[in-house]
């Protein structure tokens, strides 16, 4: 199948955003694709992080981009915001903690210390955005429910805002 037929597959409700749900689904759909794509790929990273499980892989900078690589890097960015939205709850917690603590400078501070990795671990955009072309530049861009990730955001957020604002009044 291409790209375009697993991508029209993924948006194909007309929505403005894909829920975790589709996104889900989808990712069950394909499983067996995208490990036999990540078998067949000349790209090296993919079949690293299949061996170690990597947390971080870097974007392709491959100037001609292969077509399974394209469906194994959307594959991936989906199967990440899946993990991410089975968080939910927890972001929740850690919203709700600051909220109980959050007129006491010492205790966000604490805070902040405490929860630091996880903000720095927990990358989100509400986009999924995906190259296919470098010249000319092109991309798929899949936007994800804001609802169902309403406490990554808000974690994110707060944490920005608390953590920049302390670098800025520590200097």
């Amino acid at each position: 199948m291409s790209n375009r037929k697993y991508f029209q597959e993924l948006v194909s409700d007309n929505s403005k955003s894909i829920s975790i749900h589709h996104i889900n689904w989808w990712l069950m759909k394909y499983e067996a694709e995208f490990y036999e794509a990540i078998s067949k790929s000349n790209c090296g990273k993919w079949s690293k992080w299949v061996r170690d499980n990597s947390i971080h892989v870097f974007p392709c900078a491959c100037p001609t981009r292969e077509q399974d690589c394209i469906f194994i890097e959307m594959y991936f960015e989906l199967l990440k915001a899946s993990k991410l939205e089975k968080k939910e709850v927890h972001f929740e917690k850690l919203v709700d903690e600051y909220n109980v603590i959050k007129n006491n400078e010492t205790e966000v501070t604490l805070w902040l210390e405490k929860y630091e990795s996880i903000w720095q671990n927990s990358h989100f955009d509400e986009i999924i955005r995906i190259k296919t072309s470098t010249t000319p530049y092109t991309k798929i861009e899949i936007p994800l429910s804001n609802e169902e990730f309403k406490n990554i955001r808000a974690f994110k957020k707060l944490y920005s805002r608390c953590y920049y604002s302390k670098e800025i009044n520590n200097h």
